[in-house]
C-alpha cells in the first residue's frame, strides 16, 4: 500500500467519523411545526376535556379546537441534519433554543414552570368565562409563597386567603401590600386568614427589607385569587402549550355554563392568552396553529389583535376573526352564526 493510498484511507475515515459526529452533536435550536388539535367540547382519554360541576350546564353542538405547535421538548435536542430538514420542510420553523427555553433552567425546572403557567392559564380562563356568563366571582388576596426564615415563616402558608389586615377587609393582593408598606419596621400586623376552610388570626412582626432597609416586609409573596361556586376541571395533555391558549379554554367553559350555543355545529379554533378580566393577549406559533386548525377541519379561527399582522401573508381558507377581549370573541361568533358577516372584525 502506497503512502498516497494510506493517506486517502485515513482522510476518508476522518471524514466519516467527522460526519458521524456532526449528525450526533446537539445544536442550540428547536424545531416548530403544526401540531395536533384537541376538541375541548369532546373527550380526552375517555374523560370530557372540560367538566363543570356546581352550575347548570348546556348541551353543545360543534367543536372548539385547541390547535397546537409540535416543538422540540425541553429534555431533547436537535442535531444539525434534523434542523436542516425542519428548515426546508413547509410550515416548519427552526429558532434559537433560548427563545423558547430560558438558559440555565433544567428540564425538571422547565416542566414545573410550565405546570405553574398552565394552572394560572386555566384559572384565568375559568374566571374570565364565569364573569362573561354573569356567574358571581369573588376576588381575594392569596399567599403565593412564604420566605424561609422571614417574619411570616411558620406563621403563614402558601394558599392562605387573607381576609383582613389590621381589621381592614382586603380583596386583592395590592390591598395587602399597600397596608404593609404604610406600617413601621418592627410593627406587628394582624392578618385575618382562611386556611383550608378554617378562619383564624395570625400576628406577624415586620422586618426591614434586605433590598431597602427603610421598607417594611412581612416575608411573603401574594397573588390575586378568586372564589366561585362552579368547579371546573380540565383533562388535557400536560405537554400541550396551554398557557398561550387561554382564550379557547375560556370559550369552552363559557360554552358549557352559558345558555348560548356559540359553536352551533361549526368547528372553531382560537389562540391567544387571557387574563381574568377577559383581555386577550398575543401569542406565538400562530402560523403553525393556523395549519393545525386547517387540518382539524376548522372554518373559523379567532386571532388576538396583536397577532393579526403575522397572518397577512399567510394563505389560508380559515375565516380569521380579530379579538381583543373574550366578549369580542363571543359577540363575533354569535354574529357569524346569524349570518351577520359585516359586523365581525377580521385580520
Amino acid at each position: 500500500m502506497t503512502r498516497n493510498t494510506r493517506t486517502a484511507i485515513v482522510a476518508a475515515l476522518c471524514f466519516v467519523l467527522l460526519a458521524g459526529a456532526v449528525t450526533l452533536i446537539p445544536i442550540p435550536f428547536v424545531a416548530w411545526s403544526p401540531g395536533v388539535t384537541y376538541n375541548l367540547l369532546g373527550a380526552q382519554g375517555g374523560e370530557p376535556a372540560v367538566q363543570v360541576s356546581g352550575a347548570e350546564t348546556s348541551p353543545t353542538d360543534g367543536q372548539l379546537l385547541l390547535s397546537t405547535v409540535a416543538a422540540t421538548k425541553s429534555d431533547s435536542h436537535l442535531t444539525l441534519p434534523e434542523a436542516l430538514a425542519n428548515y426546508l420542510l413547509p410550515f416548519h420553523n427552526v429558532m434559537p433554543r433560548d427563545w423558547i427555553y430560558p438558559v440555565g433552567m433544567s428540564a425538571s425546572e422547565l416542566t414545573q414552570q410550565s405546570a405553574d403557567e398552565m394552572d394560572t392559564s386555566q384559572r384565568n380562563a375559568t374566571v374570565a368565562a364565569l364573569r362573561a356568563a354573569h356567574i358571581p366571582v369573588q376576588e381575594n388576596a392569596v399567599i403565593d409563597s412564604v420566605s424561609s426564615g422571614g417574619p411570616a415563616y411558620e406563621l403563614l402558608q402558601a394558599g392562605d386567603v387573607i381576609d383582613t389586615v389590621n381589621g381592614k377587609i382586603v380583596s386583592a393582593a395590592s390591598d395587602v401590600t399597600n397596608i404593609i408598606k404604610d406600617v413601621s419596621i418592627g410593627d406587628t400586623i394582624e392578618f385575618g386568614i382562611t386556611r383550608n376552610g378554617a378562619v383564624m388570626k395570625v400576628q406577624v412582626t415586620t422586618q426591614a427589607s434586605a433590598s431597602d432597609r427603610s421598607v417594611p416586609r412581612a416575608g411573603m409573596t401574594l397573588r390575586d385569587g378568586y372564589q366561585y361556586l362552579p368547579q371546573v376541571q380540565f383533562t388535557i395533555d400536560p405537554d400541550i402549550d396551554q398557557p398561550r391558549d387561554g382564550l379557547v379554554l375560556a370559550l369552552a367553559v363559557y360554552e358549557l355554563v352559558s345558555p348560548t350555543d356559540l359553536a352551533q355545529g361549526r368547528t372553531i379554533a382560537a389562540t391567544g392568552t387571557i387574563d381574568p378580566s377577559g383581555t386577550v393577549g398575543a401569542t406565538s406559533g400562530v402560523e403553525e396553529k393556523l395549519r393545525s386548525a386547517e387540518r382539524g377541519g376548522a372554518t373559523v379561527f379567532l386571532v388576538p389583535a396583536g397577532n393579526c399582522s403575522e397572518t397577512q401573508q399567510v394563505k389560508t381558507s380559515l375565516d380569521l376573526v380579530k379579538v381583543n377581549k373574550l366578549d369580542d370573541a363571543i359577540t363575533s361568533l354569535e354574529s357569524l352564526a346569524r349570518g351577520d358577516m359585516n359586523g365581525v372584525p377580521r385580520c
